[in-house]
This record gives C-alpha cells, structure tokens and sequence, in this order.
C-alpha cells in the first residue's frame, strides 16, 4: 500500500496528546484449552470487531493488553519506559500465575505490542514458549521510534542527543536481545516491506532475522512487500490469524 494508509493514520492523530484507553487487562476464559494468550494490541484492533476476531485468538485463556503509541512514547524516554513498565509488570504476575498451573504460555504482540510480548516470553519457565506470534515488530524500540512517522518528533525531542542514548535507555523492551534466549514450538511473523510506523529496513528486518535464528520447532515468517504498518496489520486479520496458529 506503499504507506498510504500509515500516513492516514498518522495523520489523524496528528496534535492527539493522549487517548482514552483502559490499559488494564481483558480477560476471557473459554474452551476446555490449557492454552493462555497474553496479547499486546493497538487501538486499532481493539475499536474494530472484524480485526479483532481475525487476530485475537479465542479458545483458552485470553488476556489482553491495549496500546497506544501516543500515551506509551512520550517526550521523556525514562517516563516511556516506567509507562512500558506499568504494563508488563501486571502481565508478568498474569502469566506466572499461569505457568504455576501448568498452562501452555503463548504471545502475541502487534506493533509496540511486540516490546512487551517478547520480553514477557523471556520470563517464561525455562525461556520455552508455545507459540509466538508477531505482527509488525522491529529489533529495538529505541531505534523503530527514532525514525517511525509516528513517534519520531517525539522520541528525538526526548532529552536525548542521539538515537544511541535513546535506545539504551529503552534496551529493556528490545526484542532483538531477549529472542537468542526464547525456545518456541513455533514462531508466526508477519511484517510490511513499506511500513513507516516501524521501518521495514532496517528495524522489521532486524526482528525477522532475530526470529528465523531463534530456537524453534517451526516457522511461518513472511514479508509483505507492497504493504504497510497499517495494512499488513489488516492482511493478517484477513487471513484469520487466530485459526492460523492453532
């Protein structure tokens, strides 16, 4: 969609200060499954019903975080990172009570949802998981803000003189450095060639060769060259995800 639809979106938040958003979990038990989701999703998935039942997965026990990029990255990255915090700290006590119980661990995270599932994947009893799925990620946060069309102005006016300090400040929430350490049975990716909100080249390519090294029993890694954050993230619901990684 060659960013048509990422400067859309953008462009409509654009002078948005904060959103409305619960960012406490929404929980659902269904099914005899000894499955547990955690899921870090946008606002985007979680207003439209259609995408969400093509992402978010249904049997099991389903917990789900929404994320905004406008409250998550602000003009501070130690307050950007205490707001990460925030939200990962009540998942970790989530998926721990969990894996006490003996239930399957799995997670998904779409755009800046990828930061927290992959860092929650890597608390994970023995760093083994079930599944992973990621939707439009990239290798390290600080680096994917600094240049994204959604945060950039942001980030860079953060208090920090380069992109370096930014993400070292951020190097918590790097997928890119917890991956060597997660086993999955199986990895699902998908990412956008022309995605501006997290740039494919380099940001998304850094995460896709961090995934097909990681240990696994098996992967379904694809790019999807004309599209962007926006649409890969709508191709994805369209293929019915949540049937895909059963």
């Amino acid at each position: 969609m060659f960013g048509i639809l990422d400067r859309y979106y953008v462009g409509r938040k654009k002078g948005v200060i904060g959103e409305d958003i619960d960012w406490s979990a929404r929980i659902n038990d269904s099914g005899t499954s000894n499955d547990s989701w955690y899921c870090f999703v946008p606002k985007l998935v979680m207003k439209n019903g259609f995408v969400w039942r093509g992402l978010v997965p249904h049997e099991g026990r389903v917990v789900v975080y929404t994320t905004s990029y406008i409250n998550l990255i602000v003009p501070n990255a130690v307050k950007t990172r205490d707001n990460l915090r925030v939200i990962y700290d009540d998942a970790i006590k989530k998926m721990q009570q969990d894996s006490s119980r003996g239930r399957k661990i799995n997670v998904l995270g779409v755009s800046i949802g990828n930061v927290l599932s992959v860092r929650l994947a890597n608390e994970v009893s023995g760093s083994r998981i079930n599944r992973l799925v990621s939707i439009v990620g990239g290798g390290f946060l600080g680096r994917s803000a600094w240049d994204s069309i959604a945060t950039r102005d942001v980030a860079q006016n953060s208090g920090c003189d380069s992109v370096e300090e930014y993400e070292e400040i951020l190097a918590e929430f790097g997928p890119a450095y917890y991956l060597p350490n997660i086993f999955a049975e199986k990895v699902f990716a998908r990412f956008g060639g022309n995605d501006l909100m997290i740039r494919y080249n380099p940001h998304g390519m850094e995460l896709r060769n961090s995934l097909e090294k990681m240990e696994a029993h098996s992967r379904d890694i694809k790019t999807y060259k004309r599209f962007d954050h926006s649409s890969t993230i709508l191709r994805t619901s369209w293929e019915k995800l949540h049937e895909r990684v059963k």
